[in-house]
């Protein structure tokens, strides 16, 4: 059973706030005898605490619209003209409770998605441009984004320049190194005729024969 009148319910909060029934045990009761989701918690406190003030009235604060004030296709066709209004603006706009939005917009197939609203089902052309990696103007900007960023040069740590440049001017450049020359060598010219090793030593002896001292 779901009932919408509204001073009957806030009858039974004022009966089960003079008995001093806890606030858990309210909300589960109310939500128990008229269905759920009959009434939230925010507003089952508010009342408690206006109550606990000493106003026992029962009818609504002056400028404050009920639920049933507005319909869906006004809340409707406020997203749809700007799609960047969050529910705490909306709840502001419509002077109603925040929740109260949040339902309303669920039941109408709405979701928050990247700072704007979208639909909850996706269309055949949002399934295409989520495959294609965006919408047209998303890929566009990603495109630019790409064009703009390729035409950076990328330096290396190696070839990274000491000081930056004017556009057009050659980096600085090292001179190519020289390797050492090995040890135990000279660093001149090798002469590939020339025999390579110690020279040769004046022995006594030849090879023709063996020599003879001057007597």
């Amino acid at each position: 059973m779901r009932t919408h009148n509204h001073i009957h319910l806030r009858h039974i909060m004022l009966y089960h706030f003079e008995k001093a029934i806890p606030l858990p045990r309210h909300f589960r009761d109310l939500n128990d005898l008229f269905g759920e989701r009959t009434i939230d918690r925010k507003t089952v406190y508010e009342w408690f605490d206006r109550f606990k003030s000493g106003d026992t009235s029962l009818e609504d604060k002056p400028g404050r619209v009920r639920p049933s004030d507005f319909d869906d296709q006004t809340l409707l066709a406020a997203v749809e003209e700007d799609e960047s209004l969050t529910t705490r603006i909306l709840a502001e706009q419509f002077n109603v409770d925040h929740f109260i939005i949040v339902r309303r917009l669920k039941k109408l197939g709405k979701v928050w998605k990247l700072a704007r609203w979208v639909p909850h089902e996706l269309t055949d052309q949002n399934k295409i441009s989520s495959r294609n990696g965006g919408s047209p103007t998303e890929m566009a900007n990603n495109s630019t984004i790409s064009t703009q960023t390729s035409t950076w040069p990328s330096w290396t740590a190696s070839k990274l320049p000491s000081k930056l440049k004017d556009r057009g001017e050659e980096p600085h450049r090292l001179p190519p190194r020289q390797r050492p020359a090995p040890r135990g060598r000279k660093s001149g010219p090798i002469n590939h005729g020339q025999r390579l090793g110690p020279p040769p030593s004046s022995s006594l002896f030849s090879h023709r024969g063996p020599h003879r001292l001057p007597c």
